[in-house]
């Protein structure tokens, strides 16, 4: 290869580089922690695990399923159930956790706010938040935080508009108020 068709092949991979999309490039994970992916869930509750079920194991994962006593809807249809299945995939001391994630360790008692598609779901990365009331809402609030000092720029890179921001801000709000109150 001769110098000016160096040149001109390094400037064609320069420009396809700073013209591709970048949302498109990153890791695929990485998606489920933009905040489109928790403002289309179509339903986000609050609950407590209550028991926990190993559907199978493999050498690198395991598949469990929860049952999750429902306490709050915060968005979701207008009856809801008492309860709600989440399968996800954990790890333990036998099945080390994926570098790539997301894996739970649920364990009956624990606190969950849960974004998802339904009340039977997989659960996504992101979509699951697990822990103390306390820390829950601190969790919450960082979300909210977060949303609320978000700029244009990174509206776009969160895949939401202002609209979208006023609706998750309400959610968020919803979330910290029922998390706030003693139970």
């Amino acid at each position: 290869m001769n110098r000016k068709s160096f040149v001109r092949f390094t400037l064609v991979l320069a420009s396809l580089l700073i013209s591709t999309d970048t949302s498109q490039v990153t890791a695929a994970n990485m998606r489920s922690f933009i905040e489109a992916v928790r403002r289309k869930a179509a339903v986000v509750y609050v609950g407590s695990v209550k028991e926990v079920h190993l559907l199978m194991r493999t050498k690198f994962d395991i598949k469990a399923r929860a049952i999750v006593s429902v306490s709050a809807v915060v968005r979701g249809p207008a009856t809801s159930p008492r309860e709600a299945i989440i399968e996800y995939s954990s790890f333990d001391d036998k099945t080390p956790m994926l570098a790539g994630g997301p894996q739970y360790q649920l364990r009956p008692g624990v606190n969950v706010v849960v974004f998802a598609n339904s009340f039977e779901s997989t659960v996504p990365p992101g979509y699951l938040l697990q822990g103390k009331r306390e820390d829950l809402l601190q969790r919450v609030e960082a979300l909210r935080d977060n949303l609320s000092q978000m700029s244009p720029d990174q509206l776009t890179l969160n895949e939401i508009n202002e609209e979208d921001r006023h609706i998750q801000l309400a959610l968020y709000e919803k979330l910290c108020a029922y998390l706030r109150t003693p139970r």
